[in-house]
């Protein structure tokens, strides 16, 4: 199972911390995948994405946010389908 950032904040929306905070920012749940002939690097679309937000307290909360994406991403592919 590959498990994309967007998909798993979409998921925090119910939290009562700072993470569930950024899920429920319109700006995050506006992100929209571009097509590209490269390889899309997911974590610098987002981080431009947050960069976006004049509010620079949510860099920290996202990084965060990113560093339980990676342990959830990993239980993911672990897990056999």
């Amino acid at each position: 199972m590959l498990l994309k950032f967007e998909a798993w904040l979409s998921a925090q929306q119910s939290r009562n911390d700072e993470i569930g905070g950024l899920a429920r920012m319109p700006t995050m749940r506006a992100y929209e995948h571009k097509v590209s002939k490269r390889g899309v690097d997911e974590h610098h679309a987002w981080v431009d994405i947050v960069i976006g937000i004049p509010d620079g307290r949510h860099v920290p909360v996202f990084n965060d946010a990113w560093r339980e994406y990676l342990v959830a991403k990993k239980a993911a592919n672990d897990t056999p389908d």
